[in-house]
């Protein structure tokens, strides 16, 4: 008899430990692809630089990665790529919020970086609620000099010290 209720006891208790949370869906962020927003004299001048396309890319990779470190499902944004290229994102608002909805997503992610020179740069990141369009995290990090070295080092403080220093709530 003890035996049993020994065995019930350890069961109950290993039973007990596998929190709803445990078994709860991962969140899921529809995060764009960040948008260079260049206010230099340097870009009215020469125009677009490949070197900078290349870090956006760059940049863009390392959030979502960042992200999936978090446990977070990262929601693929390329079926909606038609609504996303008909807008500048960092000035429309909601409307991230609601092309990551259609595509399942509960938070959107945008982000961009402002070039104010080669000297003067800063990444910005907004993250809104899908349901509801409202922004629930948002920051920005300055970084100075135009390198792939400061603008990674600028997004992994923005990401790590502002936007996910506490984890996003579940939004159901």
């Amino acid at each position: 008899m003890r035996a049993t209720l020994l065995a019930a006891a350890i069961a109950a208790t290993a039973i007990g430990t596998t929190t709803p949370a445990a078994h709860a869906a991962p969140i899921k962020v529809a995060s764009f692809e960040f948008e260079l927003y260049d206010t230099s004299a340097e870009g009215d001048i020469q125009g677009k630089r490949k070197d900078q396309d290349d870090k956006i890319h760059q940049i863009s990779n390392q959030i979502r990665e960042f992200l999936k470190s978090k446990d977070i499902e990262v929601v693929d944004v390329t079926p909606q790529q038609k609504d996303i290229d008909a807008q500048v994102l960092r000035t429309c608002g909601p409307c991230p919020a609601g092309i990551a909805q259609k595509l399942g997503a509960d938070y959107s992610l945008m982000g961009y970086v402002q070039k104010v020179s080669n000297l003067i740069l800063n990444i910005n990141v907004e993250i809104r609620n899908t349901r509801t369009g409202e922004v629930v995290r948002k920051g920005s990090s300055d970084i100075r000099g135009n390198t792939e070295e400061s603008w990674r080092h600028g997004a992994s403080y923005l990401m790590r010290h502002t936007i996910l220093k506490d984890p996003l709530p579940p939004t159901s």
